[in-house]
C-alpha cells in the first residue's frame, strides 16, 4: 500500500475489483476547493476544454486529492495514456469513490431512483 494524505478518523476505504483496496478522505469544502485548483493545474488553465479533458481531469484531481492510501503499483501519473484500459481503471476507481460518497448524503437515491420532487415541484 501506498500512502498520499495523512490519514483521518472520518477516512473510509471501497474495494475496487480488479484494482484493489483504497482509502480515502472524506470530502470537505478544502477539499474541494483542492479538486478544483488540481483540475486548474492538469487542464493549464485552458477556459474551455473538451468534455473528455474536463472529464479525465476532474477524475485524476479528485482522486489526486482524496486518496489517503492506494495499492501498491497505483500511481495515475505513470500510467500509460496509450494503452486502452488506463481510462477504464482511473474511471473505475472514480466511480467507486463517488458511490461510496453518495451513501454518506442524506436521502441519497439509488442510480436510477429520484429522491422525490424535483425543482419547480416536478416529480
Amino acid at each position: 500500500m501506498t500512502n498520499y494524505r495523512a490519514p483521518s478518523p472520518t477516512d473510509f476505504t471501497v474495494e475496487v475489483d480488479g484494482i484493489g483496496h483504497f482509502s480515502f478522505a472524506r470530502r470537505k469544502m478544502r477539499d474541494e476547493l483542492d479538486i478544483g485548483v488540481e483540475i486548474s493545474k492538469i487542464t493549464q488553465g485552458v477556459d474551455t476544454p473538451t468534455v473528455w479533458l474536463e472529464n479525465v481531469a476532474g477524475w485524476i484531481a479528485t482522486l489526486r486529492v482524496l486518496t489517503v492510501v492506494a495499492p501498491n503499483g497505483w500511481d495515475i501519473d505513470e500510467m500509460d495514456p496509450l494503452d486502452d484500459t488506463t481510462y477504464r481503471k482511473i474511471h473505475l476507481v472514480f466511480s467507486a469513490l463517488r458511490v461510496k460518497e453518495q451513501s454518506f448524503r442524506k436521502g441519497s437515491a439509488t442510480p436510477n431512483q429520484g429522491s422525490g420532487e424535483g425543482p419547480g415541484g416536478q416529480t
